[in-house]
Order: structure tokens, then C-alpha cells, then sequence
């Protein structure tokens, strides 16, 4: 890895793929799925597919976009081989707006259903008023989209947005680390002292 440089770009591309095995949705305390297990389960016919079908079931499998995007942009950046050249701009981008649908999909999907109880079916307004009122507290007792989001999410769309952000030329990319050049050695396999000054 004598290529790697620490530049913004490649420190977001390796968390999007790194980030890709941290938690993404945990509910109930107990329950917590990485972008892994997430693509795992939509790509699985088991217990989820009871549960979520459809496009819901196709998002979760297209979650390896993100890791692969930064897989992309690794690839090129250390080795810079130029066989993904065209993938390489898209990657970028993406991976943004990817995990920004996903999230406000989340919200939706997660808003609870409330029926329209301004009357009942026999016409009575006050069983319809306290059936609204009940609906309503378990509305404000549901959980939401930013309580069941985990680390990996954050970490992932953080990354993200600084690809984009690069992409479209509002940030400028820069090297924010560089590693220490090997010291030099002598014929007899001692380093040289240190200059002074």
C-alpha cells in the first residue's frame, strides 16, 4: 500500500466500505443489522420476506452500492488503474443519494397509518374523537427513522456527502497525512546519525 495517500477522498471511501460491517438499523435494544446483514436478508427468501417485499426488498439488496462505490474509488486512487474510469465519477455521487432515499423512505415507511375517524360507521362523532385520540398518542409513541439508525448510517452518509461534496466541487480534496519516507542506510547496516539543527 505504498500508494495509499491520506486524502479526504480515500479516508471516505475506505469508511464507506469499513462502515458497510458497523450497525446500521437496531430496534427493541436487541435487534441490529449491518449494511451486510441488511443486503443479506434482501437477498434471502427467509423470515424478512414476509415483512418487506417489492421495492423495499430491492433497496435492501442495492445497499452494496455504498461499499462498492468506495471499493471503486479506492481501486483506482491507490493503483491507479484506470479500469472502473467510467464508474469512478458516479461513485462519487451515488453513495449520497442512495443513503439519502433510503432515509427518507425510512421515514415514510415507518410513519404510522392512522384511518380518517371523523365519523364512525354509525354516524357517532364521539367514538370516532376518542378513537382519533388514541391514534394520535400511539403516532407520537412510534418509534421514528432517526431513533432506529445506528453508527453505520451516519458514518456512511457523512463519507458520502464529502465524495459528493468533492465531486461537484464545493470542498477541495487534500492530503492530510504523510507517511514518514524510510531511513536511509549504510553499507554496514546502521542508520546515519541525525543531523543537528
Amino acid at each position: 500500500m505504498s500508494n495509499f495517500k491520506f486524502t479526504g477522498v480515500n479516508i471516505a471511501a475506505v469508511l464507506l466500505i469499513i462502515a458497510y460491517f458497523f450497525p446500521w438499523v437496531s430496534a427493541l435494544g436487541t435487534i441490529s443489522w449491518s449494511g451486510f446483514s441488511i443486503t443479506t436478508n434482501g437477498i434471502s427468501p427467509g423470515m424478512m420476506g414476509a415483512f418487506i417485499g417489492g421495492l423495499g426488498r430491492l433497496f435492501m439488496v442495492l445497499v452494496i452500492i455504498v461499499p462498492l462505490c468506495g471499493a471503486i474509488i479506492l481501486y483506482q486512487n491507490v493503483t491507479g488503474n484506470k479500469k472502473f474510469d467510467k464508474y469512478y465519477k458516479p461513485a462519487h455521487i451515488v453513495p449520497a443519494l442512495f443513503l439519502l432515499i433510503g432515509v427518507v423512505g425510512l421515514y415514510f415507511k415507518m410513519k404510522p397509518e392512522t384511518p380518517d375517524l371523523s365519523k364512525d360507521m354509525y354516524g357517532n362523532d364521539q367514538i370516532s374523537q376518542e378513537f382519533a385520540k388514541a391514534a394520535s398518542r400511539m403516532n407520537d409513541m412510534a418509534p421514528g427513522v432517526f431513533d432506529v439508525l445506528s453508527l453505520g448510517v451516519y458514518i456512511s452518509f457523512i463519507a458520502a456527502v464529502y465524495l459528493l461534496l468533492v465531486s461537484i466541487g464545493k470542498v477541495k480534496d487534500k492530503e492530510y497525512y504523510k507517511l514518514a519516507a524510510a531511513t536511509s542506510v549504510n553499507k554496514d547496516n546502521s542508520t546515519p546519525p541525525a543531523s543537528e539543527g
